[in-house]
């Protein structure tokens, strides 16, 4: 089949003769649609290591079986998206429906086991979550990993009703945490890089944007937030951008109470006082993609018409290093995909 390999010296590379075989007990997906997520950066930058040599990425993933197991919930012809995280089955946190933080897990597909940059793709039948009809498969890829990690941080969260959250971050995960946030009732003043992002988060549903040209200014963030929520700090603080910069001044914006959900990556120290913790009772939180649960949920939001899915264009395999180049640019406008 037709597949790009991560190279050992951490390149892109187009083949057509790949051969990935499925695992036993596993399904094959003809793959329709996989999403260029900013993970895929830390593998090509080193961050992460790859699992084996000529590993294929992609973990955002829908598509049609193309073969499944007898018994299984699933049948050849069936529109699916994938759900990456393999876990035990058997720990407390897999059978309480956190697969995502399983202490034994078994694969990650995209991280571990071969991804969705390519023309099919081996997942556990159990992984694989129909596909209403009025949701596209660049969508359902998209939601398999943006669309649940912000259903899963907003659920962490414990959000309700006429709060005020701040959201920093007007990409990819961004802008689904925005639309489930509002959805939810709140008051979301989001956070953007540049002013060519402020339309895209008005539209998720944004009531204020602020912005931080080049993600500079993170030390006014508290007083610019102040003075849109009424002389308050916000009650909750969705950090997607991964800087510590913009960790400690989300932190510091927050109200008495509020909560920050730290779902962006950085390899930097975090470096804050205490007491502007304790003395306002203040909690940070941490979030890691996502159940099976929530993507189920974020598909079912996005058939209702709930949950849009932004996306930017969709390139053939053959051009995975203009959506990559793109994205490393931050050129890209809510998510890049690659069509087999």
């Amino acid at each position: 089949m037709k597949a790009v390999v991560m190279t050992e010296d951490l390149k892109l590379e187009a083949r057509d003769d790949y051969s990935s075989p499925a695992p036993e007990g596993w399904a094959v997906v003809d793959v329709k649609a996989a999403g260029v997520c900013g993970s895929e950066l830390h593998f090509l930058d080193g961050m992460v290591p790859a699992p084996f040599a000529d590993f294929v990425l992609g973990h955002e993933i829908a598509g049609v079986v193309s073969s499944a197991p007898a018994g299984s919930k699933v049948a050849a012809g069936d529109r699916v998206a994938v759900y990456n995280f393999v876990g035990c089955g058997q720990c407390h946190w897999c059978r309480t429906g956190h697969e995502s933080i399983c202490t034994e897990p078994q694969a990650q597909i995209g991280w571990t086991a071969n991804g969705g940059f390519a023309e099919q793709v081996a997942a556990p039948p159990a992984n694989l979550i129909k596909l209403p009809d009025s949701v596209s498969f660049e969508a359902a890829a998209v939601l398999a990993c943006s669309g649940m990690t912000a259903v899963h941080a907003v659920r962490l969260a414990e959000a309700s009703l006429g709060q005020t959250a701040i959201v920093d971050g007007v990409g990819g995960v961004g802008l689904m945490v925005i639309q489930v946030l509002a959805e939810a009732g709140l008051r979301v003043l989001a956070v953007a890089d540049a002013e060519s992002r402020v339309a895209l988060a008005k539209d998720a549903g944004a009531a204020e944007v602020i912005v931080l040209e080049g993600g500079e200014g993170y030390d006014e963030l508290p007083d610019r937030v102040k003075a849109l929520n009424d002389g308050a700090g916000a009650d909750f603080f969705f950090e997607l951008v991964g800087t510590e910069a913009s960790m400690r001044g989300g932190i510091r914006s927050l109200g008495r109470r509020g909560a920050a959900v730290l779902v962006g990556y950085t390899e930097d120290e975090l470096k804050i006082h205490p007491i502007d913790l304790i003395l306002s009772e203040a909690r940070v939180l941490s979030s890691v993609a996502a159940s099976r649960h929530d993507l189920e949920t974020a598909i079912a939001l996005a058939g209702e018409g709930k949950l849009s899915v932004a996306i930017d264009t969709a390139y053939p395999l053959d051009e995975v290093d203009t959506a990559i180049t793109r994205l490393r640019a931050r050129e890209v406008n809510g998510r890049n995909v690659l069509v087999p």
